[in-house]
């Protein structure tokens, strides 16, 4: 996965395929230069056991496949950008993963389409609450798939020019903050 937005999607699929009715999008710079991305689920969660085979690629609890890149490729790429990952969970309760990655690292990935990321997500799971929080320190940024389906008096979020629309939307309010086109602002990890 070339993109952290990849791996947001990635994780949050397994978050759905664990049942949540509720998954969480963080993606946070710190001020001390710290790029930190969180998913958060409120799925059937995995006992310790499970939670520790998360980290082998060879391990999957998908019947599609037998492998699951997924975490391990994330947390590979976090701590080639002098970060790390760490995962929570427990049985029943859901699931929160946490990667950290040095925002002006040379090995960072690009954040890439965050906008798509939350937009398909929320596209194609409308019984499910997919919330996006971002922050920098030039400000704040949330989206939730419940609170936009209510605003704009909608059940659903998959026809096309309502999805340009929202795109657009957090693509400028990301933009605003200094998420700017799939990438963090450098004038930002300067001040």
């Amino acid at each position: 996965m070339k993109e952290i937005a990849l791996h947001m999607l990635d994780i949050a699929e397994n978050s759905l395929d664990a049942g949540a009715t509720k998954v969480e999008l963080l993606l946070e710079l710190t001020t001390g230069g710290m790029l930190e991305f969180s998913i958060l689920d409120n799925g059937k969660g995995m006992d310790d056991e499970t939670l520790k085979m998360t980290s082998d690629p060879f391990f999957t609890s998908r019947t599609t496949r037998r492998v699951g890149m997924g975490i391990p490729l994330l947390r590979q790429h976090a701590e080639l950008a002098g970060g790390g990952l760490k995962t929570r969970s427990e049985k029943g309760k859901g699931t929160e993963l946490k990667a950290v990655f040095v925002a002006g690292h040379p090995d960072i990935q690009p954040l890439g389409d965050i906008e798509g990321c939350w937009m398909m997500l929320a596209a194609m799971h409308n019984d499910v609450n997919i919330e996006l929080r971002c922050s920098t320190p030039k400000g704040d940024f949330e989206i939730s798939s419940e609170l936009a389906r209510q605003e704009l008096e909608v059940e659903h979020l998959n026809e096309s020019a309502l999805r340009t629309e929202l795109k657009r939307l957090i693509r400028n309010n990301l933009a605003a903050i200094g998420f700017t086109d799939g990438k963090i602002d450098k004038t930002i990890l300067n001040s």
